[in-house]
């Protein structure tokens, strides 16, 4: 079916094929949804920790760029808390590939900025934003949110 639209004070023409712009229609709506995948399929899990930052125990966070230390019992697989250049960052210790509480990340050193899933798959991740550096991860580590007050380090999702 066509259908065919003179506008006369401009003089246009507009030969429309209703058919073929449906079809053109549904084809682009189909791709659309099937892109819509979700790029971050990690396990969401709640998490809400209060940290005493300042506090002796995590000096070898507090003002000492790229150290870090663990938090366990919290997130899928446990957190690793580091200080960055801009504040604290926070990422779940459980490997993106795995996606599971038995195959978690970490360093060989105190301030190491490439940790390592050793016990799994063996994927690598950079501390400075949680990126796959090397190995068989496809995405970066699930980071959560900071806020530092000055004494205490919140930990959110």
């Amino acid at each position: 079916m066509r259908f065919i639209l003179y506008i006369f004070t401009k003089s246009v023409y507009f030969d429309i094929n209703f058919k073929d712009m449906l079809y053109k229609i549904s084809c682009f709506f189909v791709l659309l949804i099937l892109s819509c995948t979700p790029e971050n399929n990690f396990p969401n899990i709640t998490v809400s920790e209060t940290i005493p930052i300042t506090m002796p125990q995590w000096n070898n966070v507090y003002n000492n760029l790229w150290g870090y230390e663990y938090l366990d019992d919290t997130g899928l697989g446990g957190i690793i808390i580091v200080q960055g250049m801009d504040g604290f960052l926070a990422y779940d210790r459980s490997c993106t590939f795995e996606k599971n509480s038995e195959c978690i990340i970490s360093g060989e050193f105190a301030n190491d900025v490439v940790l390592t899933c050793g016990n799994c798959c063996n994927s690598k991740f950079n501390i400075i934003d949680g990126s796959v550096f090397e190995g068989k991860a496809n995405q970066a580590l699930k980071k959560y949110n900071t806020y530092f007050d000055g004494t205490m380090l919140f930990i959110t999702n």
